[in-house]
């Protein structure tokens, strides 16, 4: 049987706010309206802040900052074509820009192009080998080749670094959940998912994790706390198809469907 898709259409409602044009005015200088796009950005409105960026941006097309946070507002919404143009003109300026390049590995993660940013998160491992966020990026794409061992050796190596980064710490128990132990899967998710910094990403993680230990009450839950009814009786009927799956067949089915990984975190 063909397995359902995990909801993408219904994650991006809550990615992406609903929120009217900024109103721009046309005196306002490159550095204030970064500020206000990266402000907006931050509290989760990237439909506000792609405008302020690219007004910026006219303001000085060069801009560095701007390039970045219109990059990671794309990613935001699932453009990786746009964001990658975006953190390939900064690399082309400033090759050693470690931001642009997690930026561009990010990118080619969300076009399906795991192994392209492995290279790219090599070369920002080599540039600083405390990058928490690059490896949490490198565990991401070899997750999503099938290295979960190797990912997980990546992902507990940041948490080492950055104890306190959520996205270490969801996509390790995400990629625990896939493989086991679940329970540490589950210890992993459970603090971080109750917490105020938690995003819906995070909290699916943990429900999927849930599912895969066989406590369906608190998976159906958790789904219901990020989805309205009808999609979150979807998203627990995908994650009892996954459940019923060798490991190595859900292995290959996340790999399919790489919605499951958490959101890749900030630059």
């Amino acid at each position: 049987m063909k397995l359902a898709r995990l909801l993408g259409a219904g994650l991006a409602l809550l990615l992406v706010g609903a929120c009217d044009p900024p109103d721009i005015s046309r005196g306002d200088d490159y550095d204030a309206t970064v500020r206000r796009a990266d402000e907006a950005r931050q509290a989760g409105n990237p439909d506000t802040a792609i405008p302020l960026y690219e007004r910026a941006l006219q303001a000085n097309p060069n801009g560095v900052e701007a390039k970045l946070g219109l990059g990671q507002s794309f990613l935001s919404v699932g453009a990786g074509d746009e964001a990658a143009a975006q953190f390939r003109d900064v690399l082309a300026r400033r090759s050693g820009d470690n931001a642009a390049r997690r930026g561009l590995a990010g990118a080619l993660i969300a076009m399906g192009q795991p192994a392209l940013a492995e290279q790219q998160i090599d070369a920002a491992l080599r540039a600083d080998a405390a990058d928490y966020r690059a490896l949490n990026l490198l565990g991401v794409a070899l997750d999503l080749q099938g290295r979960h061992a190797e990912a997980q050796a990546n992902y507990r190596r940041g948490i080492e670094l950055a104890p306190d980064y959520v996205p270490l710490r969801s996509n390790f128990g995400l990629s625990l959940a896939l493989t086991g132990p679940v329970p540490e899967a589950i210890a992993q998710l459970t603090p971080i998912a109750g917490s105020a910094r938690a995003d819906a990403r995070t909290r699916l993680n943990l429900a999927f994790a849930y599912a895969m230990a066989g406590d369906l009450e608190n998976s159906l839950q958790l789904c219901r706390r990020v989805l309205d009814e009808r999609y979150a009786q979807r998203q627990f009927a995908y994650f009892m198809q996954l459940r019923a799956l060798p490991p190595e067949t859900r292995s290959a089915e996340f790999r399919r469907n790489p919605g499951l990984v958490a959101a890749g975190g900030s630059l």
